[in-house]
């Protein structure tokens, strides 16, 4: 959940830096995390429990480009070219937060 926050958080950052009066709020840029994060939940748990090889895991990280890319499309006028820019954008937030909050958790307490 850290996760989904910070991500959202630099997420919503982004667009309200970059965007100022563009159609992003912080409930859409939520939204850009929050539904690749349950699908990528739901399918780990299904692969899991039955026992398939783990790499179609890491294909499912692509959601986080693939998401906002279809949102960007449908309720902005962008270009092609800017709507897959900002969905590259959000796809490396995610992984730069993911990476940020493994670090986290697993440095050694004092």
């Amino acid at each position: 959940m850290i996760q989904i926050a910070l991500s959202a958080f630099l997420v919503w950052a982004f667009f309200h830096f970059k965007e100022k009066d563009g159609p992003i709020d912080g409930f859409t840029a939520m939204a850009f995390i929050l539904i690749p994060a349950i699908m990528v939940f739901l399918a780990t748990m299904g692969i899991m429990a039955l026992g398939a090889p783990h790499w179609p895991i890491y294909l499912l990280e692509l959601s986080y480009f693939i998401v906002p890319f279809l949102f960007l499309k449908s309720i902005t006028a962008y270009t092609t070219t800017k709507i897959v820019s900002y969905s590259a954008i959000v796809l490396v937030i995610n992984l730069v937060a993911q990476v940020l909050v493994v670090i986290v958790i697993s440095l050694p307490t004092a």
